[in-house]
């Protein structure tokens, strides 16, 4: 009885699939005019993995928040990920953003990280200068 469940034991394991990454690269870039940053990745192997949770931090607090989830699309894949929500930043923020991979058990496999620093400018971009103001002048 002890041969049969240890074989058993043995046998499932050897159907269970494994699940595994290798990123290849990972970058940010900020564009302060748009008041955007931009994550950039890409895998060489993507074994089981259904998801990619992005997450950022800043210098302010340093704990991770959770943006969004990118869905994997497979080995060797480029991703890209905009993040908007930079325009509420007051003043200059080194940001680090963090992409882990989530395999269909909803598991983390694997992650890699990358840092930016947003440099906030005092000249107002066209996203800034429509205020109430002029968004109404512009149907009189």
């Amino acid at each position: 009885m002890k041969y049969l469940i240890t074989s058993l034991a043995i046998a499932l394991t050897a159907f269970m699939p494994t699940s595994s990454i290798t990123f290849q690269d990972a970058r940010a870039s900020a564009d302060p005019n748009s008041g955007a940053i931009t994550l950039q990745w890409s895998t060489l192997v993507e074994d089981g993995v259904k998801d990619f949770i992005i997450q950022k931090a800043s210098q302010v607090n340093g704990e991770y928040i959770t943006l969004d989830r990118v869905a994997a699309t497979g080995s060797g894949s480029i991703y890209q990920y905009v993040d908007r929500a930079i325009y509420k930043t007051t003043s200059s923020t080194l940001f680090q953003y963090q992409i882990v991979a989530e395999d269909m058990g909803g598991n983390a496999i694997g992650s890699t990280q990358c840092t930016v620093v947003y440099t906030f400018s005092q000249s107002l971009s066209g996203v800034a200068r429509r205020t109430w103001g002029s968004i109404k002048a512009m149907f009189r």
